[in-house]
């Protein structure tokens, strides 16, 4: 197909998939003039996947590049069996995390510590306290606390039990073979449309006034 008819099938404009194209982010079609290329339905799938994170996601295309630099790694070698291409894919989306997480925790409160510490202990997490993630999770109720110190603790469990529940969801994709993509591209699409469902469903029951009705 050509370019036009690529942009009518995944609803893009021409400019547009041109700079996804100068950007790297997308494959150029296959040259049949000097000012004609044509392009495949593998073209047409890898645009959708690079407009997700971008228009729905909000990654940079810095960012994107880089999630295509390891699906592009996935596809160029699936002999190798790499079963850690997943994991490698939900690093890049993932938000900057602290390089030393024992050095960022040392900022934070020890009540928070203390209180991250034992809700990992509580729900069975074997995370390492020194570890980014950890990091991570302790450095946002540690900003919570500062603003209300008596109230956003008492819900942690409650976003951890969802946290849990979101992780199968991930994990279950994750596993799938619907559509016979790889690995490294059900990890882009969980670690991307995946947050951004749920943070789409919780607006959605906010507005619905069904929050907390369930049981």
């Amino acid at each position: 197909m050509r370019i036009a008819e690529l942009g009518r099938t995944c609803g893009a404009s021409t400019p547009a998939i041109k700079h996804h194209i100068r950007e790297g982010l997308l494959p150029a079609g296959r040259l049949t003039s000097s000012d004609q290329a044509r392009h495949t339905e593998d073209h047409a799938h890898r645009l959708r996947l690079v407009r997700a994170p971008l228009e729905l996601g909000g990654l940079s295309v810095a960012k994107v590049r880089a999630i295509v630099a390891v699906l592009d790694d996935e596809a160029g070698s699936p002999s190798r069996g790499r079963p850690v291409v997943g994991l490698d894919a939900r690093e890049v989306v993932a938000s900057p995390a602290p390089q030393d997480g024992s050095l960022a925790n040392l900022a934070a409160a020890p009540g928070t510590l203390a209180m991250v510490d034992a809700l990992t202990e509580r729900r069975g997490w074997h995370a390492p306290s020194d570890g980014a993630e950890f990091a991570r999770v302790v450095k946002i109720p540690d900003a919570l606390g500062e603003l209300d110190p008596h109230h956003f603790a008492d819900p942690l469990d409650a976003y951890a039990e969802a946290a849990e529940r979101a992780a199968a969801a991930d994990t279950e994709l994750l596993h799938s073979a619907v559509g016979g993509t790889g690995p490294a591209e059900r990890s882009v699409v969980a670690a991307v449309l995946g947050d951004e469902l749920l943070s789409a469903l919780r607006r959605l029951t906010r507005s619905t006034g069904t929050a907390g009705t369930t049981g």
